[in-house]
């Protein structure tokens, strides 16, 4: 009786540990395909040899999954995991789904704050740097299927690796200027991370773990709450295949590998994650000895899996020992209060995203919730940690304490100076001038569709002009030509340019207005191209000229002499177009097609004008 008493007196005690549990967790998700197969070597001495390979019965291979790593930068370790999981996955978790091919994560400093390590130990920024390159620079040659969000079946074979690295200063795919550490996902990895479910994870609990730890929480997650799920008293796993997926030494005798599993469980049964674990020896695949590790879950773990299953409590779980023995709980007389309770106010809530924010530079949950529970009214907090984050970038070795120095923005809730951009206000900039580059690139399009528009309905106006009258139009041009100019190609030139300006304001055509509006209707404007040089329908043949009939080449300019070069120094050179170097009769309306600018006109005594 006094047993039973004690193991309902323990139930209430987890019950209430996984209700405090539940409100200080930090629960990210993470995709749940890559993450399962190990990229780095948490050992901190020695090598490791990453290849994992599992066929089926008939020998077809399912799963191939190999690393290798840069011979320059070494061996992905530790810190290169820690910041891969914590850090990375935390800004891929924040930036939503479909991701963005470039993801900025921060500068060294706020890595380095977020981790816990000192900003301004300048070694601890270099560690950092060559962890970037660790992780950017890991090759793996993989082959394996998964299930997708959609339910679809997706296969990847390839050999990767999985991110690019742009450091601060570095110039960005667009050009710009790098302002903080960016990623640049590479196709594989970034249609995985896109299309893979995902699972919960404690992000505050990993930060917390050692990696050997922290990487059995990963592997052994699914499985706990999968045991919750189903109301199963314990999770497994064997022990062949945490040390497969988690890159660690496997042993083939009972001692070692209790003692082994021993360190990495320690954290767990003392943070409650896990409250107990019994190991049951079998034999694998390859007839080598090996270890089912029954794992019992704790209040944490409780705690969880309610948070991450919007408020769910697990199933009430009965101790499997207790159930072998057949011992009930025994059942006590409920006692009535006499004195009524006093309803407490609930604490108030604020946004997971807000939250985030504070534990990224180092602070604690529970300051943060009472920072925001005595903000000012109007209070720019988000601006203050960015200023804040300013401060320290500009000048890393002047904070001892980043997080103190956060704290002390907010509580004395310090202005926003004038000309201080935030991030937000920076993303709304770039996003106008971003859609102001996207309305002159429009504006440009349709003046260009415009022109091509325009000179396509003035060369069907002038074909279907009378001959006779664009001649008369050409023999007046030519003569308010020769009265200003005295070179004959500038004449020639000039006539042809005012002839087809004469005939454009008779053209009808539409306005660029109207022209844009018919194109934002979707109605369709035909284009067509101009006829060829002669300007004649397709069905009359060029005509010889009559001798009597003006010629330009009466004016004493020898037929087929190209114009000379512009007088004025500086000026752009002016040549006539291939088609021009034979002229035709001025009164030919044949003479209309082609629209040249006036050119400039020439100084009779230049050196230009002589040699024309």
């Amino acid at each position: 009786m006094e047993e039973n008493d004690q193991n309902l007196k323990d139930s209430h005690q987890q019950i209430s540990i996984a209700a405090a549990e539940a409100a200080s967790l930090d629960i990210i998700r993470t995709e749940t395909v890559l993450s399962r197969l190990p990229v780095h070597n948490l050992a901190k001495q020695g090598r490791v040899n990453i290849q994992i390979t599992k066929t089926t019965p008939t020998g077809e291979v399912e799963l191939k999954w190999e690393v290798s790593y840069s011979d320059r930068y070494g061996q992905a370790r530790q810190l290169a995991y820690k910041l891969d999981t914590i850090i990375v996955n935390q800004r891929i978790e924040e930036a939503g789904r479909p991701l963005p091919r470039l993801l900025r994560i921060g500068s060294l400093n706020e890595i380095c704050a977020e981790l816990n390590l000192a900003t301004h130990a300048g070694q601890n920024a270099k560690d950092l740097r060559k962890a970037f390159l660790q992780n950017a620079s890991a090759f793996i040659n993989a082959k394996f299927n998964y299930k997708a969000n959609d339910g679809t079946e997706r296969h990847v074979e390839a050999g990767i690796t999985r991110y690019g690295v742009i450091f601060t200063g570095e110039k960005l795919p667009d050009g710009r200027k790098a302002d903080a550490v960016y990623i640049a996902f590479n196709d594989p990895f970034w249609e995985v991370l896109n299309s893979a479910p995902v699972r919960p994870l404690d992000r505050a609990y990993m930060k917390q773990l050692p990696p050997a730890a922290q990487r059995f929480y990963e592997i052994i997650s699914r499985k706990i709450f999968a045991a919750l799920k189903n109301n199963y008293p314990r999770a497994k796993i064997t022990y062949s295949e945490y040390c497969t997926f988690s890159a660690q030494l496997r042993h083939f005798e009972r001692q070692p590998v209790q003692d082994q599993m021993a360190k990495v469980l320690r954290p767990h049964k003392a943070s409650g994650y896990i409250t107990g674990v019994k190991y049951e020896p079998t034999i694998d695949a390859q007839n080598q000895p090996d270890w089912i590790m029954f794992l019992t879950p704790g209040p944490k773990a409780h705690a969880e899996f309610a948070l991450a299953h919007g408020g769910r409590k697990a199933r009430k779980m009965i101790d499997a020992d207790s159930s072998a023995r057949g011992d009930q709980p025994s059942k006590r007389r409920r006692t009535i209060p006499t004195q009524r309770r006093v309803e407490q106010p609930a604490p108030p809530t604020f946004d997971p995203q807000l939250i985030a924010e504070f534990s990224r530079r180092g602070i604690t949950e529970k300051k943060a919730h009472a920072l925001l529970a005595n903000l000012k009214p109007g209070q720019a907090v988000v601006a203050q940690l960015e200023l804040g984050d300013h401060h320290i970038a500009k000048d890393p070795g002047k904070y001892t304490n980043p997080a103190g120095f956060y704290i002390h923005l907010v509580e004395e809730n310090t202005p926003i100076p004038i000309g201080f951009e935030t991030n937000s206000q920076r993303k709304a900039r770039e996003e106008a001038e971003r859609r102001r580059d996207d309305e002159r690139q429009a504006q440009q399009e349709v003046e260009f569709d415009y022109d091509d528009y325009r000179n396509a309905e003035i060369d069907r106006y002038i074909e279907t002009v009378d001959p006779a009258e664009v001649a008369a139009i050409q023999e007046a041009k030519l003569q308010e030509a020769k009265e200003k100019h005295q070179s004959p190609w500038v004449i020639e030139s000039v006539a042809k340019h005012e002839v087809r300006r004469e005939l454009a304001r008779r053209a009808p055509f539409m306005t660029i207005e109207e022209f844009a509006a018919r194109r934002r209707q979707g109605v369709g404007v035909m284009v067509e191209p101009a006829t060829e040089a002669t300007g004649l329908p397709a069905d009359q043949e060029p005509r010889t000229p009559a001798p009597n009939e003006p010629s330009l080449d009466q004016t004493g300019q020898t037929a087929g002499v190209s114009a000379p070069a512009p007088v004025e120094e500086g000026s752009p050179a002016i040549e006539p177009p291939a088609e021009a170097a034979i002229l035709p009769a001025i009164a030919d309306p044949a003479a209309l097609l082609v629209m040249y600018p006036p050119p400039p006109e020439l100084d009779p005594d230049s050196p230009e004008s002589r040699l024309g």
